[in-house]
């Protein structure tokens, strides 16, 4: 990503910390690109257009700035373990939050101002898949790995006891636009340190550098023999008789066995024999560890449905008992069979096998 259109401009103070014009711009641009690859993982989940952008920068004291603009409202807090030492407070309005865990859940969005256990998990989750996506973005930029911690979901009223606790003095705010298709057109906040600022705008800005261009050495001029000096100065004749003509080569298209009938003459398909090889080279595969499963059954639920299992939770296949069960090797169909005991453990007798032959072929 380019940031050449960025200028160097006058000296901005907005509190006691300085901060430059361009290192404002940067820290739009930046926040720019995370918060952009964040839409495209919001859209994804919802299957839904959203929108985040023009991002306005401002520099303010952390327990001076106003957010009763966004209450009530819900914030998302998250620490950089690797890569950039700083975190990041996220802030968005309750009834954003709401919208989108209704569209996710596919349920009616409630008008209290309370979250219950379901609803906290699936901010969590939203919120997981939005900084992963944005660290990510930044990794890209940078040019090296960043990890993230868990994201901690909390209500806004703890903002200021952990901005207390974390001695945070200056702050950069960040504010987006943020729509979604068909919900709502609203706004939200970002909240960054400024010591974490100065390190991501002093990173932009290294690499944006032009490194020091290193002069070669001019290489050394060979000495030309003066005889051979002579014969170079000499004008070249070209003689028509000089010029000799190839052979011309006739050349045949490659033809292939079909590998149909190759894979016939290597498998015997007689069930009540055993299958020869007639090819030395599959000795070599034969000690090749395979990994084989039995899968009872499958079956489809809803994010909604999946939130709401606990212990004791029963989940209805979509086979009904004494149906057979399918033996999967490396991801392949092999067999059918049915679930027996042998020593206490489980077991899989075969009752119908189906054909090998699409195993080796892939």
């Amino acid at each position: 990503m380019q940031l050449e259109h960025i200028e160097k401009n006058e000296t901005l103070i907005d509190s006691d910390f300085i901060l430059s014009s361009i290192e404002k711009d940067t820290i739009g641009e930046i926040m720019n690109i995370s918060m952009g690859s964040a839409a495209t993982a919001i859209s994804t989940m919802l299957n839904r257009k959203v929108s985040i952008t023009t991002p306005e920068v401002i520099l303010a004291k952390s327990l001076d700035y106003e957010f009763s603009a966004f209450e009530p409202s819900v914030c998302t807090e998250i620490q950089y373990l690797d890569g950039l030492n700083g975190g990041n407070f996220m802030i968005l309005k309750l009834s954003d939050v709401k919208a989108i865990v209704s569209i996710l859940l596919n349920s009616e969005s409630s008008d209290d101002d309370s979250l219950d256990e379901m609803h906290l998990s699936a901010i969590g989750e939203i919120m997981n898949q939005m900084m992963g996506s944005s660290s990510t973005s930044l990794a890209q930029f940078f040019g090296h790995n960043i990890s993230i911690s868990i994201p901690d979901v909390y209500e806004l009223d703890r903002i200021y006891d952990n901005i207390k606790k974390m001695g945070l003095g200056d702050v950069v705010i960040v504010k987006f636009k943020f729509s979604i298709e068909n919900a709502f057109d609203s706004e939200f906040v970002s909240l960054l340190p400024i010591e974490f600022t100065k390190e991501l705008v002093e990173k932009v800005l290294d690499s944006t550098q032009p490194s020091p261009q290193v002069r070669q050495p001019e290489p050394a001029k060979a000495s030309v023999p003066v005889e051979q000096k002579k014969k170079q100065d000499r004008p070249v004749e070209a003689s028509p008789g000089a010029v000799t003509r190839k052979k011309q080569v006739n050349v045949q298209p490659l033809q292939l066995g079909s590998l149909e009938n190759d894979m016939d003459n290597i498998i015997d398909h007689d069930t009540e024999t055993k299958s020869e090889y007639t090819q030395p080279s599959f000795e070599l595969i034969m000690d090749v560890p395979l990994e084989i499963s039995v899968e009872i059954g499958h079956t489809r639920k809803l994010v909604k449905d999946v939130l709401e299992i606990r212990q004791g939770s029963i989940i209805e296949l979509d086979k009904q008992a004494g149906d057979p069960v399918d033996i999967i090797v490396n991801g392949q169909l092999l067999a059918k069979g049915d679930v027996v005991v042998v020593d206490d453990n489980f077991g899989v007798r075969i009752t119908e096998i189906t054909s090998n032959k699409h195993l080796i072929q892939k």
